[in-house]
């Protein structure tokens, strides 16, 4: 709509404006003079609301009607996005390590082999073998594309171990083996996350965030001999950022993405994905025994981490930015259906199953972890230590990182098992129900800490 420069005063008539009229005034009862030059003066209009301001433009009330909606769909907007992630936003306050109500509900526990390994992201259990198997990576100090590390002069590789939680009297050599890779070419650029294990074929898959790029290397173990055989190496543009895998069988598996832009290609704008939280991560399905490698995108979740098949047609995805696990309907292995979320107190890493119960580890304040994550390399290396200023070397003593342990079952709901800083950063957890003993390895820490039921 125009407005024409000449706007007439509706509270004054037009030949008023025109011939302003002046009245003769007269003597009051006290001598006082009342009406003498009494010139009608048209009002003034104010200088905000002259018609050629916008803001006189937006008085209207077509114009307040279009602002208003435009406010409220902002506010609408602005509750989602912090209603979606309110979880997130509390473990910044509510999780500090100062700040951290500790929990153990597994009672007496041991954290043993920590002069033999360390920063075990991953654990499986092989039950029927009575083994755990671990993914263990000291090189992740100076090389942890999730976390944005880069620090160069990487010598330290991954190795696997594995360890027999029967044996209580034996020493530690009898319980804690190294596993041979056997024809692996990739041993010297081995930087392991997750791991599946499929019990029919032996298959083993590993997640490696090698140097020269992310890829699933899948081998094939042989549990009396303690060898994993090196059958091939799984690369595709839709594996791009891997972090997690749960086996469907020996040739057929999901793995997750946890984000769609890598901190290796910008660092901005990944940490922009880890903590404003789009769907951008991805689980995939992986199919080896077709004639091309058959890849496809299943489901788009937030920092998709770890995953766990928990029977046939249920599949549990942890989300790290939305602090919730989110649970699919797979009536068809390649067709995901969201059908609900658990929101959590804290972050969820890896996920396994444990007869009815998902185990859920986890880290308990995102800031608190990267800031444990960037001096480890300084704390672990005595060389580094030695170059290291006085405040570095403080913070190898001071810093904190949070391990939250939970359990959950559809019957009992979630149960919290150990929240504390006394061992660091969990990523993951799981239990034998059978024997009773569970076991909790970290990101960042030294050696597997470990607890057994009490009979």
């Amino acid at each position: 709509m125009l407005y024409s420069p000449r706007i007439k005063n509706p509270h004054v008539k037009h030949s008023e404006l025109e011939n302003p009229r002046t009245d003769r005034g007269h003597l009051g009862s006290h001598g006082s003079l009342i009406g003498v030059i009494a010139t009608r003066v048209p009002p003034k209009l104010n200088p905000v609301q002259t018609p050629t301001s916008p803001l006189f433009i937006t008085q209207t009330p077509k114009a307040m009607s279009s602002r208003s909606i435009f406010v409220i769909l902002l506010i609408g907007l602005i509750a989602s996005f912090v209603y979606e992630r309110i979880n997130l936003i509390q473990t910044f306050y509510q999780n500090a390590p100062s700040r951290i109500t500790k929990v153990n509900n597994i009672g007496k526990y041991e954290v043993k082999f920590q002069d033999q390994i360390r920063s075990c992201e991953d654990v499986l259990l092989i039950e029927k073998h009575h083994l755990a198997i671990l993914a263990c990576d000291p090189g992740r100090e100076r090389h942890n594309t999730v976390m944005g590390i880069f620090a160069g002069n990487l010598t330290n590789n991954a190795e696997l171990w594995a360890y027999d939680y029967t044996v209580t009297d034996g020493t530690d050599a009898e319980s804690l083996k190294r596993i041979k890779l056997a024809g692996f070419p990739h041993a010297s650029d081995f930087h392991t996350l997750g791991m599946a294990f499929d019990l029919e074929t032996s298959n083993l898959f590993v997640v490696s965030h090698a140097v020269a790029g992310s890829r699933i290397e899948l081998f094939n173990l042989d549990i009396g001999s303690l060898t994993a055989s090196y059958i091939q190496t799984i690369q595709h543009p839709l594996i791009n950022a891997p972090n997690s895998i749960a086996s469907v069988n020996g040739h057929e598996f999901y793995v997750t993405n946890d984000h769609y832009i890598t901190k290796k290609q910008s660092l901005l704008l990944s940490n922009l994905e880890t903590y404003l939280g789009p769907p951008t991560g991805t689980v995939v399905h992986v199919n080896l025994k077709a004639s091309d490698l058959d890849v496809r995108v299943v489901a788009w979740v937030p920092f998709a981490n770890g995953i766990e098949i928990l029977n046939s047609s249920t599949v549990a995805v942890a989300s790290s930015s939305r602090a919730a696990i989110y649970m699919f309907n797979t009536s068809d292995a390649t067709k995901f259906k969201e059908t609900s979320r658990i929101k959590l107190p804290f972050l969820p890493d890896n996920l396994s199953g444990s007869g009815d119960k998902l185990m859920i580890a986890g880290h308990g304040n995102m800031p608190a972890l990267a800031k444990f994550t960037q001096s480890r390399r300084f704390c672990n290396d005595p060389f580094e230590y030695e170059r290291a200023d006085p405040t570095m070397k403080e913070s190898c003593v001071k810093l904190q990182a949070i391990s939250w342990v939970s359990e959950w079952s559809e019957s009992e709901g979630l149960k919290h098992l150990y929240v504390d800083t006394e061992y660091p950063s969990s990523s993951t957890a799981v239990k034998d129900a059978g024997k009773g003993v569970g076991i909790i390895s970290g990101l960042y820490a030294k050696g597997i800490l470990i607890w057994r039921d009490e009979k």
